[in-house]
């Protein structure tokens, strides 16, 4: 059977342009949506290091009422249609995660006609939190060596012994508010090592509104190719072939690469060193979407590539205020309040902020670290001082890794 698409991503993102949510919150969901239906049946090998498996974490940053479940809704439907096994939506327990890793065991053909098991978990959480909390850090522990998808792996429980999880794989995609995201994670917990292997999916909110949002007769058609074509990609299983063109594309980009590409941020340093490793997960599902082929091209890893970095540019703005200092909230909410506008006056500050300061200089020395920052430049006039926000030319210059890929017209 032929597929109806000829890019399934491409017109889920079609498919969801009339939706309030932003549009990197609709990407990320049909990226993970691909993920979730390929499982652990599908893979590149990668040589001495081993297979990659097209597993994922994602977050989905945003305020209250930013649309972040919405646009998860959309894709994770289409899932639960497919009956793709889904795990709970708030996993608070290491012992609750393992159990529904186990009862998710199948068995499918590999591309040689032999049987293979495998224990694939998705799940699709809007209360991310739980996943994040230091409370448990035998829960953070645990998703972090799960992440690999490790061949060979047992646990032992006081109660039931000794217990098997090997050839797991587990994907995550969830949302959560900036406060929550800072209130949950400790400094320890961001240099550790799970905040590497997530991929922060950064939204300020509704990007439009939409008053009825009812299908038209041509988008009930394309839901339901995309729906029909997605099963077909859960058909899957094998390796995905690593031609030749993407090769020499990846070497070169990977031996030129070094730790300060990707986020340009001291708490992305760990994401910075598996970069490569998101990278090849991400061209393995953008394959996938394309064609039955099964292969990666060098073109896959251009939109690859242009995607996480159109990103990470957001990337760092969902740790404001978790830092060091124990006024970090306060830098926060003054970044919040500085994001979207033009311009700001120091009265305009004042009136916003005089509760949260015990004198003027504290205020004053944030705005000096925003301007060092390169996020505003100070203006001293007659009656007042201006700032005037700067961020948004690198914000439009970051739009520039879009005209790499072909989701350019549909932002």
């Amino acid at each position: 059977m032929s597929r109806h698409l000829d890019d399934w991503l491409e017109r889920y993102i079609l498919f969801t342009r009339n939706h309030e949510a932003p549009t990197l919150y609709h990407l990320w969901s049909g990226i993970t949506a691909i993920a979730s239906v390929l499982q652990r049946k599908c893979y590149s090998n990668w040589g001495s290091l081993g297979y990659v498996y097209p597993n994922l974490y994602v977050s989905l940053v945003g305020p209250p009422g930013g649309r972040k479940g919405s646009a998860m809704k959309i894709a994770k439907g289409m899932l639960q249609q497919l009956e793709i096994q889904l795990g709970s939506d708030a996993l608070g327990s290491t012992q609750a995660l393992y159990k529904e890793i186990m009862v998710a065991e199948e068995t499918y053909l590999e591309h040689n006609g032999m049987p293979k098991m495998h224990k694939s978990l998705s799940v699709w959480s809007e209360e991310f939190q739980v996943f994040l909390s230091d409370r448990d850090p035998t829960l953070i522990a645990s998703l972090t060596d799960l992440f690999d998808c490790a061949d060979v792996w047992r646990y032992t429980t006081l109660k039931r012994g000794s217990e098997d999880v090997s050839n797991c794989w587990l994907t995550i995609i969830g949302a959560i508010t900036p406060s929550l995201l800072q209130s949950k994670l400790s400094q320890d917990a961001v240099g550790g090592g799970l905040i590497s292997r997530i991929i922060f999916v950064v939204g300020y909110g509704a990007i439009r509104r939409v008053a009825l949002p009812f299908y038209t007769e041509e988008e009930k058609i394309l839901k339901k190719h995309l729906t029909e074509d997605l099963q077909q990609i859960a058909n899957f299983s094998g390796p995905f072939m690593l031609k030749n063109d993407f090769l020499r594309l990846y070497a070169q980009w990977y031996e030129h690469s070094n730790s300060k590409d990707g986020v340009d941020n001291e708490k992305f340093l760990g994401y910075n060193a598996r970069r490569a490793l998101h990278l090849k997960k991400l061209c393995l599902i953008l394959s996938a979407a394309e064609s039955d082929a099964m292969e990666v091209r060098a073109w896959h890893f251009d939109k690859a590539l242009s995607i996480l970095k159109l990103t990470e540019f957001e990337m760092p703005n969902a740790f404001h205020g978790l830092g060091m200092a124990t006024t970090a909230n306060l830098m926060a909410k003054i970044l919040n309040f500085i994001e979207g506008r033009n311009k700001i006056t120091w009265k305009e500050l004042l009136d916003r902020f005089y509760l949260d300061i015990d004198n003027t200089d504290v205020l004053r020395k944030f705005m000096e670290m925003a301007e060092q920052r390169g996020l505003v430049k100070k203006n001293v006039g007659i009656e007042d001082v201006t700032y005037i926000v700067i961020n948004k030319k690198k914000k439009k210059k970051s739009d520039d890794n879009l005209t790499r890929t072909i989701y350019k017209h549909l932002l």
